[in-house]
Parts: C-alpha cells; structure tokens; sequence
C-alpha cells in the first residue's frame, strides 16, 4: 500500500473517530438534559388555608365546660364570634394572598358561640362572623366550611340529636352548596360535600346530621354509634377519587384529647375505615374542635394518616394533654402520634395552616401563629407580629 493511500485511510479514521465523539457528546448532552428534566423540582399547583373555632369565649386547662384562662382579652368579640382574632387572622389571609395566591379558604366550624335554640339569634351571630370574615370574601377568596357542634345547636351534653336543628336552615342560607360540588341525598344534602382542584380532591362531611337521640360520646370500643358520625358516602368519594391528593375536612378530630373526649374515636368503625380509605389515596384529615394546633399521625397497623387539628381562630386555647382511652373502654389498634403541639390555656396561641400543593402530589405547609401581648389585661389587647411556629413537608409527617 503506498504512502498516499496510508494517509487516506489515517485521515477517514480520525474524521470518523471525530464524527462519533460528537455524536457521543450530542447524545450524552440529551441525556443530560432529559435527566434533568425529569429531575426538575415540583411546582406549586395551588395554595389553601385552614383554620377553625373563632367561636367567643372557650379555653381552659381541662375542659370546654369549666376550664379558666380565658383571659380579659376575650372580651374582644362581636355577637358570638371572636372578632379581633379571626378578623387579624383575615387580614393576614389577604396580605398573603396578595403575594401568593391562595385559592380557598377551609373552615370545618364552630364559627360561633351558637348552642342556641332560636334561629333568628344564630342567624344574627352567622351574619358576624361573615362579616368579620368580609376582607376574604372581598378579596375574591372562597370560604368552604362545615358545622361544628356550636352551629349544630344541640339539647344535650353529649350532642344527640336535637329533632328540631334550629340551625340547619340558617346554617345552610349562610352557606350554600358551591355550584359545581357533589352533595349527598338525605339529612346531609348541602352539608356534606366534594370538590375536585387541581391534583386534589377535598371532601368535606358534616358529623351532625346522622346522630339519634341514642348517640353516646363517652363511647370509643368498636361498634359504638356506627355510622352516626361519617355516612359512607365520604368513603365513596375518597375510594372513587382519581386525584392525587385528599384532603378530607370535619369538626371534630379523630383522636380525643383530654380536652376534647367528644370525637370520631366515638364512632370508631367509620374512623378506621375513613383512616383506611385516605391511607390508599394519599390523604390527609383536617378538623378544629380542640382549640389548639396539633400536627401529628393517625396509624392503624400500616394505615398511616397525617392529622390536623387547627382549632386556633380565637375561641381561646386548652393546653393539650394526651386521654387515656384504653382506660376509657377502647380496644382498637389505632393510636395517634403527635409530632407538634401549639397550645397554651395561660397565654394562647391563634393563628393558621397555609398549605402548598406542589404538581408531584407532594404538599407543604406553614402554621402562621400570633398571641396577645398581655391575654389577661383589660386594656391591653394588642397583638404580637405573626409568625411561622411550625412548617413541615409532606414527605416528613411519618
């Protein structure tokens, strides 16, 4: 083979050796950009806000019924609500809608003082809460809410059914069903309802509406009142739902509290099922009652549930202590294990969770905190700045 030939074959060699070490750098930099297109961070589909219990007056070491430390600033409502606290809660709502939207407001009830057995009062009270709340409505911020058991205007202690519920026709003018939200048939039509957002779903149960005059809520063992607190239509909803994500919303939690004994554990058959249904839809309990803020998990075996109880709208605080409820007759598997308590019957702490839904069915959120600056002053009702207390991710709740 002569020289020039030799020189040929060389230099077709060394373009072809570049040609590939292109093309291999061509596709190893696809790759990369594919890698790091799938390994891009979540955005942020859409934000919420909960909170619950601006209710007048309430708080104490122990009891709804005979706790102390109230305090002299508790003065500072209007007709049955607690208005200096839920109207400054309103007011941050807005500011922080102005910086990043926020698409709703959840507030699973006990609005105000309520119990009462003439509905023209109630409608008085409900009209002030609405109008405490009025800087949100402006805003364009829809409010989605349930009844708590001071709107439910029971006859007893024990929240049975009070065969009149003054408050129902009140409650329900109020607060309409939404356009567009699913609705049960039956005593819960427009009480209970469902929504789909975005990449999640919301379902939101009244824990009212199916008591008897037999309901019991010193009861926690299996069997108890079953069925009278969740109708099955929620499980339906979860069990059906394609979303995500699901939030699930009522008053009462489903964990007592020595506080707060009245709650789903009364009816303990449709709390693990609701606790088994939101364990397969990455789902996540949120309620009020307790006027505290408590971030922890609902377990039952490998069912695991973050749950939320946001009772921080001004009706005071109870300082949280755990309730015996094997003592108490329950022979369930189910536990609650609290991560973080904000609550303090002396000095309490009001405030509310804003949430973050990211585009992965992650989720985030913040609990924006304030108290008084003297609680048991007369004069003095001014406020501390609000600020974070708590801020988790999802994926850290376990």
């Amino acid at each position: 083979m002569n020289r020039r030939k030799k020189r040929f074959q060389l230099k077709s060699y060394v373009a072809q050796s570049v040609k590939a070490t292109l093309f291999g750098t061509i596709i190893l930099a696809l790759c990369g950009c594919v890698s790091k297109i799938t390994k891009a961070p979540p955005t942020v589909t859409f934000r919420f806000v909960v909170t619950d219990d601006s209710r007048a007056s309430g708080g104490g070491t122990t009891s709804p019924g005979g706790g102390t430390g109230y305090g002299q600033s508790n003065q500072v409502q209007n007709n049955g609500v607690s208005a200096l606290v839920m109207g400054t809660i309103a007011t941050d709502i807005v500011a922080r809608n102005a910086e990043n939207r926020i698409d709703f407001v959840l507030f699973p009830g006990d609005m105000i003082t309520g119990e009462d057995q003439d509905p023209n009062h109630l409608s008085s009270e409900l009209d002030s809460w609405k109008s405490t709340m009025s800087p949100v409505y402006r805003a364009g911020i829809p409010i989605h809410t349930t009844r708590g058991n001071h709107e439910y205007a029971p006859t007893s202690t024990v929240g049975a059914l009070n065969p009149t519920d003054p408050s129902l026709l009140t409650y329900k003018a109020h607060f309409p069903l939404t356009p567009g939200f699913i609705s049960p048939t039956g005593s819960e039509n427009g009480l209970s309802y469902s929504f789909t957002h975005k990449n999640a779903k919301f379902i939101a149960f009244d824990q009212y509406a199916g008591r008897t005059a037999t309901f019991d809520n010193t009861l926690y063992a299996p069997g108890a009142n079953s069925g009278q607190m969740m109708n099955s239509w929620v499980l339906d909803q979860i069990n059906d739902s394609t979303s995500g994500i699901t939030f699930v919303m009522a008053h009462e939690m489903m964990w007592p509290s020595r506080s707060h004994k009245d709650c789903l554990a009364n009816d303990p058959d449709s709390r693990d099922l609701l606790l088994h249904a939101l364990a397969k839809h990455n789902g996540a309990y949120l309620s009020g009652h307790d006027h505290l803020y408590l971030r922890g998990a609902m377990v039952n075996g490998s069912d695991k549930v973050p749950s939320f109880v946001v009772g921080t709208g001004g009706g005071g605080n109870y300082t949280y202590a755990p309730f015996d409820v094997v003592a108490a007759g329950y022979t369930g598997a189910s536990r609650y294990d609290v991560r973080k308590s904000l609550s303090d019957s002396t000095n309490p702490i009001f405030g509310y969770l804003l949430v973050t839904v990211y585009s992965d069915n992650s989720w985030s959120a913040e609990f924006h905190g304030f108290r008084f600056n003297n609680w048991n002053s007369a004069a003095d009702i001014s406020l501390t700045p609000i600020t974070v207390m708590d801020n988790f991710k999802s994926s850290e709740l376990y």
